[in-house]
């Protein structure tokens, strides 16, 4: 019986609150920082200094992970200053990194403000989560407040580094603020409450290939045939698929669920199922397939001449079958780390005399029916801060 989930059998080709900042230790003078693993000590805000154990200044800051649209928090990066403040006599934010506006963010990014003087280490408080620290994040503008690790000074104290205490949620603006509370070293509070305008973390979802529906709606869509759904996923490591259909709950060694990748070695002509042979709307170089009676998956790659088998391994946990849903995850690597994610998915039926395609992903890709070409396919930004469902079919 099939209603008890259980892994897809595989057959795998041969090939196949608030604390006081610190001055961090183990940075290097040429705008990176040191081994993690250096012991850091916590600052008597008494007896605070901003020179290393050698006397050299801290003139560095942590680099913040993000796409190319996003300046570092490194040293001679200047960041935006859209939002800087300009009131009072005390000190003022002149730049912060990301850039405000920047898209693409890592979620473990760290964020560096730039102030015009030295400051003062005891009053860059990091922020609980309450909100009432004098340097804050937040992802809903400031209705309540992300959690953050630590503050660092860098660059004789004019720089702070804030390291989130957890990973920033998928595709959320984040913003900083720095209240009056800071204060420069002679005592000078912030000239004005500074808030960022924000970035925008880079989209991502981890999902467990288990044959439990975790997915969200943004990531779930219509195919070419009714009460048949596709979905797709991604995080920093695996490419996530699936597809709900009836076809997928019944036995039959006729019937494949299958999915091409683009690649840059690709071809236009997809895989012969007996009479079947799309012709595709882009290079693909990667074709993944499941057989319905669940004793079979492959993944055939297109060697510049034909379709081979031996694209890569199959992994126990990388495929999983429970009644009409059928999961599947595809290591990044494996696909050669794209940024843009082309594919296309269906079902295809190669009995003889009964031989159909249906279930295409993008739904507009072709009419059900025998043999029909691919008239469409995705391109999803995997590098980008929006969600699955706001792309659209190319071409």
């Amino acid at each position: 019986m099939r209603s008890t989930p259980v892994p897809a059998l595989l057959l795998v080709a041969a090939c196949a609150g608030g604390t006081g900042v610190r001055s961090p230790a183990g940075e290097s003078g040429d705008g990176t920082v040191g081994d993690s693993s250096s012991t850091i000590d916590t600052i008597d805000p008494t007896h605070f200094s901003s020179t290393g154990a050698d006397g050299s200044d801290d003139a560095t800051a942590t680099g913040a992970s993000a796409s190319s649209s996003t300046a570092s928090a490194t040293e001679g990066s200047s960041g935006s200053s859209s939002a800087a403040t300009t009131a009072g006599d005390g000190p003022q934010v002149t730049a912060i990194s990301p850039d405000d506006g920047a898209t693409g963010v890592a979620a473990d990014t760290t964020i560096a403000i730039d102030f015009s003087a030295a400051m003062a280490a005891a009053s860059l408080v990091a922020d609980d989560g309450s909100c009432s620290g004098s340097v804050q994040l937040s992802t809903d503008d400031f209705a309540s407040c992300e959690a953050i690790a630590d503050v660092a000074l860098q660059r004789g104290d004019t720089r702070a580094v804030i390291t989130p205490a957890a990973a920033l949620p998928s595709t959320a603006n984040v913003r900083v603020r720095v209240t009056p509370d800071a204060t420069a070293a002679d005592g000078a509070p912030l000239a004005a409450t500074y808030e960022s305008a924000g970035f925008v973390v880079r989209y991502f979802h981890t999902i467990a290939i288990d044959g439990v529906d975790d997915w969200h709606g943004d990531e779930t869509f219509a195919t070419s045939t009714m009460g048949h759904s596709a979905y797709v996923a991604w995080d920093d490591a695996y490419v996530y698929l699936a597809m709900r259909s009836p076809d997928v709950a019944v036995p039959n060694d006729q019937v494949w669920v299958v999915v091409y990748f683009g690649g840059a070695a690709g071809s236009s002509d997809g895989v012969l199922y007996n009479t079947q042979q799309p012709a595709l709307p882009f290079a693909a170089q990667w074709h993944w397939r499941w057989r319905a009676s669940n004793d079979f998956t492959d993944v055939l790659e297109f060697d510049g001449m034909s379709w081979q088998s031996g694209g890569w391994a199959i992994a126990m946990g990388d495929v999983w079958q429970s009644g009409e849903l059928l999961e599947l995850r595809v290591a990044r690597s494996d696909l050669g780390d794209p940024d843009q994610l082309e594919l296309h998915m269906g079902i295809v039926r190669e009995q003889a005399l009964d031989e159909a395609s249906w279930a295409a992903f993008p739904s507009g890709s072709y009419v059900d029916g025998y043999d029909p070409d691919y008239g469409e396919y995705w391109s999803f930004d995997l590098q980008g801060s929006v969600a699955p469902g706001a792309h659209v079919p190319l071409p």
